[in-house]
């Protein structure tokens, strides 16, 4: 699992193995987390929060 991080957007894209890319730019939009991370619960609107402080 990859992130590209758009900032100027607030866009996050994720790719995953043999899958489409997704687009989450929604705030309330809850991200993917890889499996050695899944208790972190990450929204964009948390992620570009701690980005562009």
């Amino acid at each position: 699992m990859g992130w590209l991080i758009d900032p100027d957007e607030q866009t996050v894209f994720v790719y995953r193995s043999k899958q489409e890319t997704e687009v989450f730019d929604e705030p309330d939009e809850v991200l993917p987390i890889p499996p050695f991370a899944s208790e972190l619960h990450l929204s964009v609107k948390d992620l570009f929060g701690w980005l562009l402080e």
